[in-house]
């Protein structure tokens, strides 16, 4: 009788998780509410209606990671526009063919950024990529236009981490389970991923150098009188040439402090580095320095930081927590595989419904907890079919960064909130290019890993 009371406490638990979510989920697309007071209402709803979540998990997310990543990095990005820097860059690289083509430049920093995030942390891929994004565009004389080009910067980053065993933190996760398993301790190679990856690359690439940024182009209208609303990089030209310019000290402290952070971000991925350093700590050192050398002004600063973009990252984070806390993610899992027949379903439909499903987890979890969830059901699942859990742990590593569609699953999307995107513009933008790649992966999974 217990355990049944138990068990029937645990799925109204769930059940109840479900509704928040799903009602969390309207707000945003519906934008009902600005997206800071929409997550703060989530974050109370889940903290105080499920037992299994902390009170304390309601700004938990405020402990974490992404939120000193963004306000950092805001900081450092603002002191090039600050000290008259990003003029400066923009109009040198401005003189370019390349720079002078919105289209052609996407792509360029698409490939660029796919590249880079396959062997550094992808968030400090995209934290780098955009101050120097905005000052392209602050002195492209309007050819370029930053909120057009930094969303699939982003998406690149995600997409390119999930290249390589080192790309991203949610495939090593995939990875210990796999080195539990006797006779697989030494786990996924670096480039196993890369198998079926340089496939989801190109798409990308394709994708964005095509439709996607006609795409971009119809969701976002650049033009139109609120095309810019919230985007703290919209700098014109204009407004630069108005900037006073700062001694040559300023400018050169700004710069070296860019660069420092991008050494920062490339180091924090490698032993004995990451012991010291991590990718909040990089930005928060790199703003510590400009505050501390006076090379900005630190009222001016603080009013420039997009606010409701970190109360958003930071609250969020418990829609995720609860998903994991109350099983209600594992469950969706669990059920989802037995309606398509579990172990007696065919190997092609056991990939196809893993990869998808966690692909969709990931658009509304961590990445991390989606692995940590995912790789414990399909492990026993490949051993009684009497297959090698390797391509199952592949899959699961590369599902786990498909959060392309919404701001919630990976910090990477939430660091480019502040170039001011709606929830809607990342379903519409990264939504066409999450079914391709479930599309292509699920045709050629099989072929490629088996």
């Amino acid at each position: 009788i217990l355990q049944n009371a138990e068990g029937s406490r645990k799925m109204s638990e769930i059940t109840v998780c479900l509704i928040i979510a799903v009602v969390t989920m309207i707000l945003f697309i519906g934008r009902v509410f600005p997206m800071a007071l929409t997550s703060v209402l989530c974050a109370l709803a889940m903290g105080i209606c499920l037992p299994s979540v902390k009170l304390s998990a309601i700004y938990s997310g405020f402990g974490t990671a992404p939120v000193y990543m963004i306000a950092g990095m805001t900081i450092v990005g603002d002191a090039l526009f600050q000290t008259g820097v990003a003029q400066k860059i923009g109009i040198t690289l401005s003189r370019m063919k390349i720079f002078q083509n919105e289209r052609v430049f996407t792509v360029m920093v698409v490939v660029v950024c796919t590249l880079m995030s396959a062997f550094m942390s992808d968030s400090g891929c995209i934290a780098m990529w955009m101050p120097i994004i905005a000052a392209v565009a602050a002195g492209s004389k309007g050819k370029i236009r930053s909120k057009m080009v930094i969303m699939p910067a982003g998406i690149a980053c995600i997409v390119g981490g999930a290249t390589t065993l080192v790309g991203s933190t949610s495939q090593n996760t995939a990875n210990s389970f796999l080195m539990q398993v006797p006779g697989f301790e030494a786990g996924m190679g670096v480039f196993d991923m890369t198998s079926v990856m340089w496939m989801v690359d190109a798409l990308m690439v394709l994708y964005f150098a095509t439709i996607g940024y006609t795409i971009t182009k119809k969701t976002l209208k650049p033009g139109s009188p609120h095309f810019d609303d919230g985007n703290v990089f919209a700098q014109s030209s204009e407004e630069l040439d108005n900037v006073p310019q700062a001694s040559t000290r300023k400018q050169v402290i700004s710069v070296f402090t860019l660069l420092l952070c991008i050494l920062g971000f490339i180091l924090c991925g490698f032993a004995p580095f990451n012991k010291y350093l991590n990718i909040a700590n990089v930005a928060l050192i790199g703003s510590s320095i400009l505050f501390v050398t006076k090379t900005i002004d630190y009222k001016t600063t603080l009013k420039n930081i997009s606010w409701d973009v970190l109360l958003t990252v930071g609250f969020i984070a418990t829609l995720g927590v609860a998903l994991e806390k109350t099983g209600a993610g594992k469950l969706i899992a669990e059920q989802t595989l037995a309606f398509f027949g579990g172990e007696d379903a065919s190997l092609n439909v056991i990939l196809c419904v893993m990869f998808v499903l966690g692909s969709f987890l990931t658009l509304f979890m961590s990445n991390v907890a989606v692995s940590a969830m995912l790789a414990p059901i399909y492990i026993p699942l490949a051993q009684r079919m009497g297959l090698s859990p390797v391509p199952f742990i592949i899959l699961i590593a590369i599902a786990s960064n498909m959060a392309i569609a919404t701001p919630i699953g990976t910090p990477v999307n939430m660091q480019i909130l502040p170039a001011g995107y709606k929830f809607s513009d990342y379903v519409k933008i990264g939504g066409p290019l999450w079914l391709i790649f479930m599309i292509a992966v699920c045709l050629t999974a099989k072929g490629i890993l088996f």
